[in-house]
């Protein structure tokens, strides 16, 4: 999962002030997903770039990426979906060599691989944070006017 904290929520305020609760709920959730939703599609991008030389997989990986808003607190999260997913974190930072240690008449020292990391959700996260913060102001600011305008 990604976690961004960069969000200064006094400029969020600002832009919903005048607005019921409910419907400030609504319109930062809003910003929220609009924002999560830049993450989302640049992660997919970059595994599509860095797993095209590798032949074809099972496109699990691919397909559970997900993206929500919290429920009942503020915030929002970009991540993957579970059975699909599980493995992202394998795939994003890689492991180190690894081995079997073997008792009784199993072998110990198995050679069991090595995933070498390519940084997909990494890259994600540090090249579209400034984005997806834009998003979010963008999306609240959109709501809102949306809002006012229904009024």
């Amino acid at each position: 999962m990604i976690e961004v904290r960069a969000l200064d929520e006094s400029d969020i305020l600002y832009l919903v002030r005048g607005l019921e609760e409910f419907e400030k709920d609504k319109a930062i959730k809003t910003g929220l997903r609009a924002a999560v939703n830049v993450f989302k599609v640049k992660g997919r991008g970059n595994l599509k770039n860095r797993l095209k030389h590798h032949g074809r997989g099972t496109g699990h990986l691919m397909n559970s990426f997900t993206s929500r808003v919290k429920k009942n607190k503020l915030g929002a999260l970009s991540g993957f979906e579970r059975p699909g997913g599980n493995h992202a974190h394998l795939v994003d930072m890689g492991t180190k060599r690894r081995v079997t240690k073997g008792k009784g008449k199993f072998k110990s020292g198995v050679n069991r691989g090595v995933m070498p990391a390519n940084y997909f959700w990494k890259d994600a996260k540090n090249s579209e944070e400034s984005k997806a913060i834009n998003k979010c102001y963008e999306g609240v600011r959109m709501a809102v006017q949306r809002i006012n305008e229904r009024r």
